[in-house]
């Protein structure tokens, strides 16, 4: 999500930060900043909106000669995108950036209130530099960021500044990316070492030939003549758009590849071992409603299908979901102890706004879940949870819709503890369930090799059959509309018991069938529901953690004690299916014809 880049050296600090920052303007952001330390005087600048303001705010300034420089982009997760919430965020000496989320934020913040440190932001990265400060005061610097950094629980990219040391920039990294790099061709020349850090490749072309990927743990202070002191440095050549896709050949792969990550970010002080909580509603928001629409298009639609599942089975609340584009002119009635939900990637796809508005209209409670922080849905909605998806580049969704289900998961549970329907056990039970479905979606080489030489079977023929129970049905659609949307293949989506209800008279060998068949849940129905397609000539590719010898093909999964985590391992699976089809048809894997990544217009 959120971009850094930091600079040692004499080259002017503004050009420097401002063209690294361009460089990670595709990760997303709303606001973004910079600090440089020079001549033992730290100055800040913050701006909202795009880099053009930060660039406005800095017009006047030159820092050249030799100094110290970070500079930030910032995706708004904890606090909204306002000037006081940018990074870099400041102490009396210090200055630091973040990329990241720091789960335990809340408890450092009331130990450092206790000990009167006043903060400015609303973000979980203040605490850093506060910390940082707190310690600095009977230990050296070094050893003082060392005990901030073991104080940290979540994921962290860290650059920080200091007048204690002004020479130097301190460097952390745990489950989220950072690169420190060099050109050792121009350092011969100039005697000296010119230092960047930055948190992708994209940001480091054309400055470096030497890199150093830091590993998870690592953490330290670099500055002049100490980057060969590093035993894992490795050639760097690339361009810009291989930068951004990170060696994967499409944006398309490179996002169901990161899921794994991107869910941790998801579900970051939300979800630990025996609990869970959602800090975007308060203990009013539980008592306003009876019932529950949710209202979505798209892959959004099959989130809120999700969604209806789960939080009946979870919460014992009555849900009806709705598709956005329909829900305006079929004169819905809107009850007014009803709790209406919208979800959207972008915040402003038109049909689901104009349903928030008229929900706003008639008085209803209404909850956003949203990837984009100050979109128009988030703004209009009384309350807002982000799923933190970071920015999405590949217009078929893949790990947008990924976080939007752990999102709705997370609700169900929340309220099904608030509707007193689930206990201390059963929360135990969901977040282990939880930590083990992120983990299900990390890619494994061999399962996606296997699809890879699957995929040419599946090229001709008169269409699929995407076939699923229960939470399954509605990954069966939106397994069908990845493969739609990038193959240009005609797919369908189907509850496994309705294919004798008409939809068998399609079988024949030309048809295929993709069989979602989870162990946990209601493994029997689905088999007999697969073997009548089977009877029938189709032919089937079956997605299972069992064996099922009457399959074409089988695709197995590991075991898993939940159906969700069977749901999220799955989910990768047909992902995969559809873009390993769509590139050995040739088609443009990542802007698919006449789609477009939002959808602004009715």
């Amino acid at each position: 999500m959120c971009g850094i880049i930091g600079y040692i050296g004499k080259k002017e600090k503004t050009g420097v930060i401002l063209n690294g920052l361009k460089e990670l303007e595709y990760r997303g952001y709303d606001s973004s900043g910079m600090a440089v330390l020079q001549n033992n005087e730290l100055k800040n600048f913050r701006a909202v909106g795009k880099l053009k303001n930060l660039e406005s705010l800095l017009q006047d300034y030159e820092f050249s000669g030799y100094g110290i420089a970070i500079g930030h982009t910032r995706w708004a997760t904890h606090g909204s995108p306002t000037q006081s919430n940018a990074h870099p965020h400041q102490g009396q000496q210090s200055a630091v950036i973040h990329n990241g989320i720091i789960e335990n934020y809340k408890e450092i913040k009331q130990e450092l209130e206790s000990q009167g440190i006043t903060f400015n932001s609303q973000t979980d990265t203040e605490v850093i530099v506060h910390l940082f400060e707190l310690y600095a005061r009977s230990l050296t610097p070094l050893e003082a960021f060392k005990q901030t950094i073991q104080k940290l629980q979540g994921a962290y990219a860290i650059l920080l500044i200091t007048k204690l040391e002004p020479n130097k920039i301190f460097y952390a990294k745990q489950h989220s990316p950072l690169i420190i790099g060099i050109n050792s061709k121009q350092n011969t020349e100039l005697k000296e070492d010119i230092i960047f850090f930055a948190s992708s490749d994209s940001a480091l072309i054309g400055l470096v030939d030497k890199v150093v990927y830091l590993n998870d743990g690592e953490y330290g202070c670099i500055g002049d003549n100490e980057f060969f002191n590093f035993n894992n440095i490795t050639s760097f050549h690339t361009n810009k758009v291989i930068a951004q896709k990170e060696g994967y050949r499409y944006f398309m792969e490179k996002e169901i590849y990161e899921q794994e990550r991107v869910l941790l970010e998801t579900i970051m002080g939300r979800v630990n071992e025996d609990w869970l909580h959602l800090e975007e509603l308060d203990s009013n928001f539980f008592n306003n409603f009876k019932s529950i629409a949710i209202c979505a298009c798209g892959t959004s639609y099959h989130s809120a299908l999700v969604g209806k599942y789960l939080i009946e089975r979870k919460a014992h609340v009555r849900v009806t979901t709705h598709i956005a584009s329909e829900f305006r002119y079929a004169k819905p009635v809107l009850e007014k102890e009803e709790l209406f939900i919208v979800i959207s990637q972008s915040g402003e796809t038109a049909d689901t706004l104009q349903a928030l508005q008229l929900a706003k209209t008639h008085g209803l409670l209404t909850l956003a879940i949203c990837n984009v922080d100050n979109s128009s849905m988030v703004r209009l909605a009384d309350y807002c949870i982000l799923t933190r998806a970071g920015i999405e580049k590949g217009v078929a969704s893949t790990k947008a819709f990924a976080t939007q289900v752990m999102v709705l998961w997370i609700f169900a549970v929340v309220l099904g503890v608030k509707r007193n329907k689930i206990d201390k056990a059963g929360v135990k039970n969901e977040t282990k369930a939880m930590l083990h479905a992120v983990k299900a979606t990390k890619v494994q080489v061999h399962i996606h090799e296997k699809i890879k030489r699957l995929s040419k079977r599946y090229l001709h023929g008169h269409g699929f059959f995407f076939i699923g129970r229960d939470v399954f049905y509605p990954l069966a659609l939106e397994g069908a509309l990845k493969l739609k949307e990038i193959s240009y293949l005609h797919a369908e989506g189907y509850p496994s018991g309705e294919m004798k209800h008409g939809p068998i008279a399609l079988a024949d060998s030309e048809l295929f069938t993709l069989a979602l068949m989870p162990q946990n849940l209601l493994y029997e129905k689905n088999k007999s529901n697969v073997e009548e397609l089977i009877a029938r000539d189709s032919t089937i590719c079956a997605i299972t953690p069992l064996d099922f010898d009457l399959a074409d093909d089988i695709v197995k999964i590991p075991y898993y004690e939940n159906y969700m985590e069977e749901f999220f391992a799955m989910m990768v699976i047909l992902q995969l299916l559809a873009l390993e089809i769509a590139v050995r048809l040739n088609n443009d894997v990542d802007m698919p014809r006449n789609l477009a990544k939002s959808v602004t217009v009715e």
